[in-house]
């Protein structure tokens, strides 16, 4: 009877296997015509409503797709077996997981990039772009407004 409760400690017990390391998502790193720029402002479910940059993507609805995020920003890409996809009014949906991972809030502006050679559309928080500027207008001035 106590060896059904208290385990042996003799007994030896398999590795626990390790879990794949999957590839980080690609970025675009080359600017150009190749790279496109959008803004849209989600709703509460998540919608993201560009058909402009879809379209220029070549994505239409029932188009499969993979999101990752990445140090606060969303990657989407074509992927025939992901778990989401264009919905039929045109438009993808950022999963809420995802959203609370990258503060992205319905209602706020986002800024989205749709690289077209890599087939890859970068969904960013509109904080995060008002951030890049703000460094970028204090390298143009030589002004460190902190101070």
């Amino acid at each position: 009877m106590i060896a059904a409760l208290v385990p042996d400690s003799t007994q030896r017990h398999p590795q626990p296997a390790r879990l794949p390391a999957l590839p980080e998502p690609r970025l675009p790193v080359e600017s150009g015509p190749d790279l496109l720029i959008g803004t849209v402002r989600i709703d509460r479910t998540g919608r993201v409503n560009e058909r402009l940059l879809l379209r220029a993507l070549g994505w239409h609805p029932g188009r499969r797709l993979s999101l990752d995020t990445l140090h606060g920003l969303i990657a989407i890409a074509p992927d025939p077996s992901g778990p989401h996809a264009i919905d039929p009014r045109g438009a993808p949906t950022l999963p809420a997981a995802a959203r609370h991972m990258c503060g992205i809030e319905p209602g706020r502006p986002l800024v989205l990039a749709a690289s077209i050679h890599e087939q890859l559309l970068i969904v960013h928080p509109g904080t995060t772009v008002a951030h890049l500027l703000t460094e970028h207008y204090r390298d143009i001035t030589g002004l460190d407004h902190d101070a």
